[in-house]
């Protein structure tokens, strides 16, 4: 069986820069695969932690070897299915926000089920807060914290609609939901009072007025945006294709638009894994002072044709389960280059 990385001995003296020229590789792809596999503590950023003793590095392969690994069996023509499941998987989830030198993490815990097929090609996932949310490895502890975690929980369960591509489109629970936030806000008065706690409850009343406002709202939450990533797709008989990400890391505008090559690799992981890539840089028609402003549609590109364009880079690797399709983990890096570059990753690994 196909083995997932193999280690390289950091010896003294080496840097990300000697280590990529040995293995002929390039330094993103040096970090970005050991980042994949490696632990918090070991994430590599701009330089090798003092600390790291080992890199995960890609395995590499004779054509005789090759022939004696299994190959993914797709559903069609080159193409995987979401397969419906009843039973609950529950994901540990960690972001980590890096801004200039600035750096954050955020964990929690979910539970996730395939409830129903409403139609003939979407289904319902039902999603679940488990756990408490950890900021920086500390349970909440800031006034404006807890209020961003109590006020949020009236989303859960979430029903979310998910179509055969693995693209959620809306949800299928917005009246229990709104139900729901007459309880959560009597709760959240009792604790905290003051005129800022009520315009904050009032800003998110306005959001829970339409189902439509809830969904807009949603569109910018990372693990949706990471676990229903249209990874259920045709691939072609080379095993990729280009195509666009859009992805919410800046907090005030739609998203912003990343041109990728997406592949899966036809040879079955080890653990019976398959493995699903998706790399790219930035494609926006809005110029850099356009995203610095958070604007939704060009501007200052229009009015100044030479404006700078903003850089970035995109990156996501999925591990399916083989037989029953379902992602076991996830890894996804996303970045844009403004005054400060700002990097999201998101880890999503099976409990």
């Amino acid at each position: 069986m196909k083995p997932r990385f193999k280690k390289y001995t950091i010896k003294k003296g080496d840097t990300l820069e000697s280590i990529a020229k040995k293995l002929e590789k390039s330094v993103h792809e040096i970090k970005s695969f050991h980042n994949v596999f490696s632990s918090p503590d070991d994430y590599i950023a701009t330089d090798l932690p003092k600390t790291l003793q080992e890199l995960f590095i890609y395995p590499e392969f004779h054509e005789e070897e090759l022939s004696l690994i299994p190959k993914v069996t797709f559903d069609a023509a080159y193409k995987i299915e979401v397969k419906p499941f009843q039973e609950k998987l529950f994901y540990g989830v960690e972001y980590i926000i890096k801004h200039g030198q600035d750096e954050h993490s955020i964990k929690f815990e979910i539970s996730i089920s395939c409830k129903e097929r409403i139609v003939e090609n979407d289904f319902v996932f039902t999603i679940d807060r488990i756990t408490n949310t950890f900021i920086n490895e500390e349970e909440v502890n800031t006034i404006a914290d807890e209020l961003a975690v109590k006020t949020s929980s009236v989303l859960y369960p979430l029903e979310v609609i998910v179509t055969k591509d693995g693209e959620w489109t809306g949800i299928a629970n917005y009246d229990d939901i709104y139900k729901r936030w007459e309880n959560v806000k009597e709760n959240i008065l009792k604790e905290y009072g003051g005129e800022w706690v009520e315009k904050y409850l009032s800003l998110n009343e306005n959001i829970l007025e339409s189902e439509s406002n809830v969904v807009t709202s949603l569109k910018k939450d990372w693990f949706l945006k990471s676990y229903f990533n249209t990874i259920y797709v045709y691939y072609s008989p080379k095993f990729k294709f280009i195509t666009n990400a859009d992805f919410p890391i800046l907090p005030n505008c739609k998203s912003v638009r990343y041109e990728i090559e997406q592949k899966i690799n036809e040879f079955i992981e080890q653990n019976n894994l398959i493995k699903i890539e998706q790399n790219g840089v930035l494609k926006e028609e809005r110029s850099k002072s356009d995203l610095q402003n958070e604007l939704n549609v060009p501007y200052y590109g229009v009015l100044y044709p030479n404006q700078n364009m903003a850089e970035g880079t995109y990156r996501s690797v999925y591990f399916l389960n083989a037989t029953s399709k379902r992602i076991e983990s996830l890894f996804l890096e996303c970045s844009i280059q403004l005054e400060l570059e700002k990097k999201i990753q998101i880890v999503v690994s099976l409990l």
